[in-house]
C-alpha cells in the first residue's frame, strides 16, 4: 500500500474513532487487532509496552473526567465524588487514545522513514498552491524522525544506577530521580546538537498513489459512517 494511502487512512481512522461513538470504537479495535495479528507479534508487544509507559497519562485523564464531570454520582451517599457520566466519558477518551496510539505504532512500524517522509511531502503539496514552503516542513519531519531515534539511543546508554536501588521508594525520591534523568538527557542532547556537523537531507521524489488504492480510505470512512447511524 502506498504510504500516502496509509496516512490518509490513519487520518480517517483517527477522526472516526474520535467522533463515532461506541460502535465505531469496537469496529476500530477489531480493525487494529486484525492488522496486528496478521503481522509479526513483535509489533503488538512493542505497542503494549508503549501503552504501559503511558499508564499515568491515562490515569490522569480518568481522574479529571470521573471527578470533575457533572452528572449522577456513583455513590449517592456522598455530597461530591465520581459521576456515571464522567466514568463513561473518561473511558471513551482513554479508549480513543489507546486506539490512536496503536494505529500510529502500526503506521510507523510498517512504513519506512523515506516512504513516510515522501508521503508527507506528497500530502503537503497543496500548500505550495498557497505559496507555503512545504518542502521545509517535510525536511523538518525527516530531521525529527532521525533525532527521535538518536535521543532514544542516548537515553538507553545513560546511567542506570537508580535501578540498583530498592523498588519501593518515596514518591518524592522517585520524582527527583526522574527530574535528574530528564536534566541529564537534556544536557546531553544539547551538547550533541551544538557539536553535530552539518549534513544534507535528501527527500525521495514524490509519487502519486494508484487511483485504485483510494478505495481503501473511502471504504473505511463509509464503514465508520454507517456505524455512526
Amino acid at each position: 500500500m502506498h504510504p500516502a494511502i496509509k496516512i490518509v487512512s490513519f487520518l480517517v481512522f483517527g477522526a472516526s474513532v474520535s467522533f463515532g461513538g461506541d460502535r465505531a470504537l469496537m469496529f476500530g479495535l477489531l480493525l487494529v487487532m486484525c492488522c496486528y495479528l496478521l503481522g509479526p507479534m513483535a509489533r503488538l508487544f512493542f505497542a503494549l509496552r508503549l501503552l504501559a509507559r503511558m499508564r499515568w497519562f491515562f490515569l490522569s485523564i480518568a481522574l479529571v473526567y470521573v471527578f470533575f464531570s457533572p452528572g449522577r454520582l456513583l455513590f449517592s451517599t456522598l455530597p461530591w465524588g465520581p459521576t456515571r457520566e464522567g466514568l463513561h466519558e473518561g473511558s471513551m477518551r482513554i479508549a480513543v487514545l489507546v486506539l490512536i496510539v496503536l494505529a500510529v505504532n502500526l503506521l510507523l512500524r510498517t512504513t519506512g522513514r523515506d516512504g513516510l517522509t515522501s508521503a508527507i511531502l506528497w500530502c503537503l503539496h497543496p500548500l505550495s498552491w498557497l505559496g507555503l514552503p512545504h518542502e521545509r516542513l517535510a525536511v523538518r519531519i525527516a530531521l525529527t524522525l532521525d533525532t527521535v531515534a538518536e535521543v532514544q539511543g542516548v537515553y538507553r546508554q545513560g546511567p542506570r544506577d537508580e535501578e540498583e536501588e530498592p523498588v519501593r521508594q518515596p514518591v518524592a525520591v522517585r520524582l527527583a530521580r526522574i527530574g535528574e534523568a530528564a536534566r541529564r538527557l537534556f544536557v546531553t542532547v544539547d551538547q550533541r546538537a551544538k557539536s553535530a556537523p552539518l549534513h544534507s537531507v535528501e527527500l525521495s521524489a514524490e509519487s502519486s498513489p494508484p487511483l485504485l488504492q483510494w478505495l481503501f480510505p473511502l471504504a473505511l470512512g463509509a464503514a465508520f459512517f454507517a456505524l455512526s447511524w
